[in-house]
């Protein structure tokens, strides 16, 4: 049975579900589309970007991670009145996916490797008190890292959205701005829980080195938890008080000589002798 008495327990408890509730934002903001979304008026459309989905309206979304497999920029040659053979390209709609929607991908995805590690690292800690210490530098590296890579990752997705080549969709009329959606805002708390892992492991940390006599007591709490006393000690718990009984009160057998009437021993537990003396003649 888990038991989460002490105060290293419940920090413990307290990273796990963070690590745990930010890896799973983090993994549902990477998997939907709306990183970036607009409203094409002109074609009554609502078009979602995200960092490997595009969904433009109400037709079917696709994928691509590569350049070759569709044209990537739509461009045409433009061409002076005058200078006929000084023709240059046009860029007519911005592209669905750039490289840096690539790096926030692979970023993202080496994020949630990092947390799920820590979240191993917690758990670890918590089913080994015994080797905690190895588990606690393990979950502060991995916590520390994956907050560090996330902070990263979104710094990279709004610096270039807001690049002239991302942060516009060119409609058949008008050009309509594109704003941030749902998955970025999910992807930024997945960042904040993230920071409060990070302080809940670095708690974890305090306890486990400067106050040692919490993993003691983490320990006896875990052995009584898991029912691991020795049985000895509960069956001698179990057995009845005997007191021991007095030489005195026990009757000597009978000898060749005679039987012997032993002493007796009154209530208040003094001796009374029952042999006869000269008077009882």
């Amino acid at each position: 049975m888990l038991t989460f008495e002490t105060k290293l327990q419940k920090y413990q408890l307290a990273t796990l579900i963070t690590s745990v509730l930010s890896n799973f934002l983090l993994f549902f903001a990477t998997l939907t589309p709306a990183w970036q979304v607009a409203n094409d008026l002109d074609a009554d459309r609502y078009v979602q970007s995200g960092l490997w989905l595009y969904c433009p309206g109400q037709a079917q979304c696709w994928y691509i991670f590569s350049d070759s497999l569709i044209n990537y920029y739509e461009k045409v040659d433009v061409c002076r009145f005058f200078l006929i053979g000084d023709c240059r390209k046009k860029l007519l709609r911005t592209p669905y996916f750039f490289g840096w929607h690539y790096a926030v991908l692979i970023l993202n995805c080496i994020t949630m490797v990092f947390i799920a590690l820590g979240t191993v690292a917690i758990i670890f800690s918590y089913v080994k008190p015994q080797r905690s210490r190895l588990a606690v530098i393990l979950l502060d590296a991995f916590a520390g890292f994956a907050c560090l890579l996330l902070c990263v990752s979104l710094i990279v997705f709004m610096v270039n959205a807001e690049m002239l080549e991302s942060k516009y969709l060119i409609g058949i009329k008008n050009t309509y701005e594109k704003e941030y959606g749902y998955s970025f805002y999910l992807a930024g708390l997945a960042f904040v829980i993230s920071v409060i892992t990070l302080l809940f492991a670095a708690l974890v940390s305090t306890y486990t080195f400067l106050f040692p006599e919490e993993v003691a007591e983490s320990q006896y709490s875990l052995k009584m938890s898991n029912n691991q006393f020795p049985v000895r000690y509960t069956n001698e718990i179990q057995q009845s008080y005997q007191p021991p009984q007095s030489q005195l009160s026990m009757q000597i057998p009978p000898t060749e000589h005679g039987s012997y009437i032993a002493g007796a021993i009154s209530p208040r537990g003094e001796f009374k002798s029952q042999t006869r003396h000269f008077y009882s003649y």
